[in-house]
């Protein structure tokens, strides 16, 4: 998979952290998955999908990470994962899709986000579609990480080269 359909979901990630929460997030080395089972206990995942590109994207938090990410959000403590935890979480997943499928209109690509999906539990699976691999991108925030997982293939990535040559002509 092409670093510059990745880099739209990283700056996603971080600006949403640094406008929503103010923190400052570190990426960590990413790595290609092997096993279906989460990297948290709770993930919010939104599939996207156009003529030109089918995937989904995932944040994954350990229940720890989740809760001070709540508490940083809503200025709440709380000590397990509830249904505003859930939707926070689910918001966050919304917010990082939506906003990477801005910088994909730079490349030429649109596609439609689905409503996320919450998924609460030790050892829970995200089976993304495509059959392709999923890249998975660590978070470091203070002494939290979290997770982000990527899925992706391109439909037509001939159209889509053949789009930014001719838009780069008229130029």
């Amino acid at each position: 998979m092409d670093v510059k359909y990745i880099n739209p979901f990283i700056n996603a990630v971080v600006t949403t952290f640094e406008t929503m929460i103010g923190l400052s997030i570190d990426r960590l080395d990413p790595f290609i998955k092997t096993h279906a089972t989460a990297q948290g206990d709770i993930s919010g995942i939104i599939g996207y999908a156009s003529k030109d590109i089918i995937g989904s994207v995932a944040l994954t938090f350990p229940e720890g990470t989740a809760l001070e990410i709540y508490r940083l959000m809503m200025g709440e403590v709380v000590n397990d994962i509830n249904e505003e935890v859930k939707d926070t979480v689910g918001e966050l997943a919304n917010i990082v899709a939506g906003t990477a499928k801005n910088e994909f209109s730079n490349l030429e690509i649109s596609y439609h986000i689905s409503i996320p999906t919450v998924v609460v539990g030790k050892n829970h699976t995200i089976s993304h579609k495509g059959s392709v691999p999923v890249v998975v991108i660590p978070f470091q925030m203070t002494n939290f990480k979290f997770f982000m997982e990527i899925s992706m293939k391109l439909n037509s990535v001939t159209s889509v080269s053949q789009r930014m040559r001719a838009k780069m002509q008229t130029a």
